[in-house]
């Protein structure tokens, strides 16, 4: 198995860190450093990695380099794009702050990806009894899983209202395995995510970063509603829960709030938008451009996303 590791950063420590706790298990994959910078301001010590910058997206992209965002940790999307010409069989991105959690963490993430996905395609119309009519053995829908969601222990992914809420009344996060269902979305975290190359013309970490844009910290929340709504579209899956990293940095709160506010009310209407398209393509490329062109949010920032969604897909 080959794989690719992307991973997002703009802290020499916590790179460092990062690295010399990974190291032993990524030794014989490929692991590309983004760094949020105009140019490397330090040296990545792992023997084989990939260290690119703004000067690298500017340089390559040309014209289109606007389409990366800085100052964000969708900066990421450029080592997607780097990982998809590496021809791996699994892409895994993480923040620089995700610890080992335990060994074998790449094995889990592509022993997932391998699985058909299994989710329940039959309801009973009584409780407790199956009606004439259920199956006896076929009742779940099998599929390729395209996209492995891990989570994190200590230090949740809550937004900054649940991080404030959490201080006062001690709120959990309990990680749950699961297929997600066909029609269902799910809040779709950066910090540890696995996914086939297949998919990567639609997993773009859209515009953020309050710089540039009106919007920040939704950008893989927002691209997870894009691409399950292709995933649905073209029946494959997503799975969520295992591998778990250690998440070992809180972000400032306050910080948060402020980045996350502009984004609340858009994201309880941006998934029911995206829901109500009709797709007619069959690839995840074809997918996305058409997802672009009909997605209904109107605005100069919508309009400025529907332009980089294209210039996106073309890129593969």
């Amino acid at each position: 198995m080959k794989a690719v590791v992307v991973v997002p950063t703009i802290r020499r420590e916590s790179l460092r860190s990062f690295l010399d706790q990974w190291g032993p298990q990524f030794r014989d994959h490929t692991v590309i450093v983004v760094e949020d910078n105009p140019e490397p301001t330090f040296d990545v010590s792992l023997p084989g990695a990939r260290h690119y910058s703004w000067r690298d997206i500017d340089a390559e992209l040309g014209g289109d380099a606007w389409i990366i965002p800085r100052r964000t940790d969708c900066v990421r999307s450029y080592g997607y794009f780097k990982a998809f010409q590496e021809a791996p069989d699994m892409v895994v991105t993480l923040d620089d702050d995700c610890y080992p959690y335990g060994p074998g963490f790449l094995d889990a993430h592509y022993q997932r990806l391998s699985r058909r996905a299994v989710s329940p395609a039959w309801v009973s119309t009584g409780r407790g009894v199956l009606p004439r009519g259920m199956p006896y053995l076929q009742s779940a829908r099998e599929v390729d899983c395209v996209i492995n969601h891990g989570l994190w222990t200590r230090v949740p992914d809550f937004d900054a209202v649940s991080q404030l809420a959490s201080g006062r009344y001690d709120l959990t996060f309990e990680p749950v395995e699961q297929v997600v269902p066909r029609g269902q979305y799910f809040p779709m975290c950066g910090m540890n995510l696995a996914f086939k190359p297949e998919v990567i013309p639609a997993l773009y970490f859209l515009l953020m970063g309050q710089t540039q844009w009106p919007y920040d910290r939704f950008g893989d929340i927002w691209c997870g509603v894009l691409v399950k709504r292709i995933c649905d579209h073209l029946g494959v899956g997503v799975r969520s829960g295992q591998p778990m990293v250690e998440h070992q940095r809180a972000s400032n709160v306050w910080a948060n709030l402020r980045k996350e506010t502009p984004g609340y009310e858009v994201n309880e209407a941006l998934w029911a938008a995206v829901d109500s398209l009709v797709l007619s393509q069959c690839t995840f490329q074809d997918c996305y451009r058409e997802l672009a062109t009909k997605l209904p949010l109107r605005g100069d920032y919508w309009d400025q996303l529907r332009k980089a969604m294209q210039v996106w897909a073309n890129l593969f």
